[in-house]
């Protein structure tokens, strides 16, 4: 049953995992209008602050537009925040905070899994309404690891990641029974990415009109560039910094709507799109982590949002 429009000012947090249509989701959700949206708050705040212990890394934006480039990595950024002095009680502060006025939304897309990993629970916000974006393992995993090969055969130094990187769906479902638990989210709403790309309008209406949030075609196409993310977006600056000198999402700013690519999936050896080639260790790697992340996306799975008959 769908929920009633909200009356008030309307906060939903969309927990995803990478590689799941997740940026094409948020870019949709922003053009909702009198919206305010969030970027991977928790993990692009944990990257470039001293909340979460790490390898060193340049964390301040003067420090990072040197190690990325200097003048050719920055064009000009309308939107962000310098992440170097922030921590998760600003971030939880923020997310509570009341809506300026002539905003009726505010709208963030996160990684769950980071939640878990690094024992936020206590940093969540309260007065969310909680969504999920899933997706198949078998395409996700094999496309993260091909986007570490990229940044690697680039030289571009990012923060390393944790050894438990790719437990996800694992810590997504401690993530949902948590939200439930804790009264947070009694009716949480599950979408899979696959769906959404089968029937974008018909699963993009079902996930507005569940939450909540006025529905229009018009979300189904937003602009190309990335002005969503320099002049919009709620983000570290520099976040906005190290996407545009690793060019690890132009492809998703490139994008006006939902739409189906070639991917890689476990097993292949090369991407006929970009002729990448994919180490043997790398698939067995990626097979390894499939047979443990599988059941539990499974069991998401069952659970999702489907269109009517």
């Amino acid at each position: 049953m769908a929920v009633e429009p909200p009356t008030g000012p309307l906060k939903v947090l969309l927990w995803t995992t990478g590689r799941s249509l997740s940026n094409a989701f948020l870019q949709c959700m922003t053009y909702v209008p009198d919206t305010i949206a969030w970027h991977e708050p928790y993990s692009q705040l944990g990257k470039f602050s001293n909340v979460v212990e790490g390898p060193a890394v340049s964390k301040t934006v003067q420090e990072l537009v040197k190690t990325l480039g200097g003048a050719s990595a920055v064009a000009k950024i309308e939107s962000g925040y310098d992440a170097s002095d922030k921590d998760y009680d600003w971030l939880k502060e923020q997310l509570e905070s009341d809506l300026p006025d002539g905003k009726r939304m505010l709208f963030a897309k996160a990684h769950g899994a980071y939640i878990r990993r690094f024992s936020l629970f206590d940093k969540l916000p309260q007065g969310f309404r909680h969504t999920f974006l899933i997706r198949n393992p078998k395409a996700t995993i094999m496309s993260k690891l091909k986007m570490s090969l990229k940044l690697q055969a680039r030289s571009v130094k990012l923060p390393e990641l944790p050894r438990d990187q790719f437990r996800i769906y694992e810590y997504l479902i401690e993530l949902l029974k948590y939200l439930k638990a804790e009264g947070l989210e009694s009716r949480p709403i599950i979408i899979d990415a696959d769906d959404l790309l089968a029937n974008p309008k018909e699963m993009l209406e079902a996930y507005c009109n569940e939450v909540g949030i006025p529905f229009t075609e018009d979300l189904l196409t937003w602009p190309a560039g990335d002005d969503v993310m320099t002049k919009i977006w709620m983000v570290p600056k520099q976040t906005i910094l190290t996407f545009r000198a690793s060019g690890m999402h132009d492809g998703t700013f490139a994008s006006t709507g939902f739409q189906t690519k070639s991917s890689t999936t476990i097993g292949d050896s090369s991407n006929a799109e970009d002729g990448l080639m994919i180490p043997p260790i790398v698939s067995q790697i990626a097979s390894q982590i499939l047979d443990r992340e599988l059941p539990y996306y499974e069991e998401l799975y069952a659970e999702r949002l489907t269109l009517k008959k």
